[in-house]
């Protein structure tokens, strides 16, 4: 690994202090260091190179934040399988493991090809104009403006249709169950199994409550009514939708790859994010 890429949150300082020294540790080490066109500012302080092509070029991304940074730099993994050292910045850190302490021991870890390194799978949207979109937590169709019931129709495979009427569909990964999808009383899955968890929000009639699909099915979701519906990817990403259209939603083609922290596992993970002390 020569090409190591910096997402952080720009808006913490801790995450520019822990940058820096990321960054001085990285190329002490002879190594680049890759930064967001958006942080061309930083590169030439940090001896680093910006680029709007971070993804394509890195060969491991350390993201400086917490969850919602950590989605974000998932959203740059559009085209290949990145592997992705999370430091948490935020409260708990269910995605980003590492604690601030632990960073650049972990680092060096991933260099030196000692790290663990486990796969979470991703969820490949195809939009109605063809193009497609990649989430790790969740997609959601809903209301954009106020919330009123929508109708839309769940084709599994080749499987007749399933009504949905509900304030919204979630469309989660297993480790997006905990957030949204949870919030909207879905259950819990294990990260390592790969299912598709479709929780309704508020059902009204049909689906009315949440469906675990196999990973190997393809998903077609066809909007009944709504003039004014929404997909939200993974929180960040909106794009409006009209009655008449269909998204469909697939497991993705490569997935994402996560450094494990050594000091902590996936029980131990939601039993803090959750509350199950």
């Amino acid at each position: 690994m020569q090409r190591i890429a910096l997402v952080l949150k720009r808006s913490e300082n801790q995450a520019l202090v822990l940058g820096r020294t990321i960054s001085q540790f990285i190329t002490a080490g002879g190594r680049e260091v890759l930064l967001e066109a958006s942080c061309e500012d930083l590169a030439s302080d940090w001896n680093a190179h910006a680029t709007d092509q971070i993804a394509e070029e890195a060969d491991l991304m350390v993201v400086l934040g917490g969850d919602g940074t950590m989605l974000r730099a998932a959203s740059l993994l559009n085209t290949k399988a990145v592997p992705v050292l999370g430091v948490n910045l935020g409260r708990v850190g269910y995605m980003a493991e590492v604690s601030p302490d632990e960073a650049l021991q972990e680092l060096g870890t991933v260099l030196d090809g000692r790290a663990a390194l486990v796969e979470r799978m991703m969820l490949q949207v195809t939009l109605p104009e063809g193009k497609t979109r990649r989430v790790l937590n969740e997609a959601v169709i809903h209301w954009g403006i106020i919330a009123r019931l929508i109708e839309v129709g769940v084709r599994i495979g080749g499987a007749r249709e399933i009504e949905v009427r509900a304030d919204g569909l979630i469309v989660s990964t297993p480790i997006g169950s905990s957030a949204y999808s949870y919030a909207a009383h879905g259950p819990l899955v294990h990260p390592e199994i790969q299912a598709v968890i479709m929780t309704p929000i508020c059902p009204y009639s049909g689906l009315m409550r949440p469906l675990l699909v196999p990973a190997d099915r393809r998903i077609e979701l066809v909007l009944k009514r709504g003039e004014s519906l929404t997909l939200t990817l993974d929180g960040h990403t909106t794009v409006p939708l009209v009655a008449g259209q269909s998204v469909q939603v697939e497991r993705s083609p490569f997935p994402f790859i996560m450094v494990r922290s050594k000091a902590r596992d996936y029980v131990d993970i939601v039993k803090q994010k959750l509350g199950l002390l």
